[in-house]
């Protein structure tokens, strides 16, 4: 009785097993954000009884690799994507992670800079700005948020069109501007309950902050900008050689 048990339970355990490697390759075929086929439909096509493949299923929302959403079904988690500082985009850092990015535009409009905007971007009191604010996703699922102030005068043809990809490469493109160097402010915030709404997150999910003042080759300031990040989905890193100093770099756009 003992031997006919031990039989069972190995078979029962290499079966888990398989299915567990089918679904991770299952999982990286779908990609992050992306919902599985329902346990009734894969139990049907892999010839595995329902019980064992929900076993399966639960082991892997265990590791952190799928999550189930009540009345949705199970997904494949996003692993938070890990920026390198430097100047380059958040369109770049999801394609770069097999991760497909789009954007919604939630303001663009003209305003008049005050003393204060007029001080930080170092123009006249009372020039035209850009004002940008995006919603920025991947896999259609919202990771960050982007406010952006930017001369009128240093790009006037902007366009809403422009805001569909990387601003960085809209600029240097179509406008002619590029941006190569900036300084950064990294900080850990919680979102403001209309950033909470807008990223799907609760009020108390940390986020990280980021503020960046950006420079063209001759170190005029072209453009502010302030990124609010998802902590869970995303992360930075940066690589720092030499002596004491100050990491300069830019995200986002």
């Amino acid at each position: 009785m003992s031997s006919t048990l031990l039989v069972f339970s190995t078979s029962k355990t290499r079966t888990r097993d398989l299915l567990r490697g089918r679904l991770r390759d299952l999982i990286a075929e779908l990609g992050p954000g992306r919902r599985l086929p329902g346990e009734r439909e894969l139990s049907v096509d892999w010839g595995v009884a329902r019980m064992t493949l929900r076993a399966a299923v639960d082991e892997l929302v265990g590791e952190g690799l799928l999550e189930r959403r009540r009345g949705s079904g199970t997904y494949v988690v996003f692993s938070p994507v890990l920026h390198v500082i430097g100047l380059t985009s958040f369109t770049h850092d999801m394609r770069a992670r097999g991760i497909e990015p789009s954007s919604r535009v939630l303001e663009f409009r003209t305003i008049t800079a005050d003393d204060a905007l007029a001080s930080q971007l170092r123009v006249p009191v009372g020039s035209p700005v850009f004002r940008l604010l995006r919603l920025r996703l991947g896999n259609s699922e919202a990771m960050a948020i982007e406010s952006v102030h930017l001369p009128v005068a240093y790009a006037p043809h902007l366009t809403r069109s422009d805001l569909d990809g990387s601003l960085y490469e809209a600029l240097a493109s179509r406008h002619d501007l590029v941006a190569s160097a900036a300084s950064m402010r990294i900080e850990p915030v919680l979102p403001a309950p209309a950033s909470a709404e807008l990223l799907g997150i609760g009020p108390d999910q940390a986020c990280l902050r980021v503020s960046m003042i950006d420079r063209d080759l001759s170190g005029r300031i072209v453009m502010l900008a302030t990124c609010v990040y998802r902590g869970d989905k995303y992360q930075l890193r940066a690589e720092v050689g030499g002596g004491a100093g100050v990491v300069e770099g830019g995200a986002g756009s």
